[in-house]
């Protein structure tokens, strides 16, 4: 099972955690679980979590705190919350995720920097731009080449419909 399967575990529930731990003095990613398991308790959901696991989605959040400068690494173990991780604790009491981290231009240049790479091709464009062209070549509708209730069939049958709806406002 997922982390983001289980209740009280998602990304915004992490950082609520990590950001309460290093409030009031040093917080580590075990009291950070810690907070994590007493709300889980509290809520009756005594599913067994993968520490492991859950110890990777944890320092993942924190990696993004940093970044926002919600808090700051006292050493290489504990962290602090900053003005301005009080002041969007403060703001966002339900949660905290990227879409709100994604405010800070700090944040959005690391993102940039970590996910340096282009993201991949969208494997759905080949059959659109097929299905384009099977309408440029006389080819109709009803000779879509995949099988139906699939996302290839659907690309396919938009990127004809395109090209047949261009060719009519021409």
């Amino acid at each position: 099972m997922d982390l983001e399967d289980y209740p009280l575990l998602h990304f915004a529930d992490l950082v609520l955690a990590l950001l309460h731990a290093g409030q009031d003095r040093a917080g580590t990613m075990a009291e950070a679980a810690a907070l994590l398991d007493r709300d889980r308790a509290r809520a009756h959901e005594l599913a067994a979590v993968d520490p492991a696991e859950l110890a990777a989605h944890l320092d993942r959040a924190r990696r993004h705190l940093v970044a926002a400068q919600l808090v700051d690494m006292l050493d290489q173990h504990s962290f602090r919350i900053t003005p301005r991780g009080r002041a969007m604790l403060h703001q966002h009491p339900r949660g905290i995720d990227d879409s709100v981290l994604m405010g800070f231009p700090e944040f959005r240049d690391w993102m940039k920097r970590v996910s340096s790479h282009p993201p991949p091709e969208d494997a759905r464009a080949r059959e659109f731009q097929r299905g384009w062209a099977a309408n440029q070549e006389g080819i109709g509708l009803g000779d879509n080449p995949y099988t139906n209730d699939t996302a290839q069939h659907a690309a396919w049958k938009d990127g004809w419909l395109e090209a047949y709806h261009m060719g009519r406002q021409q």
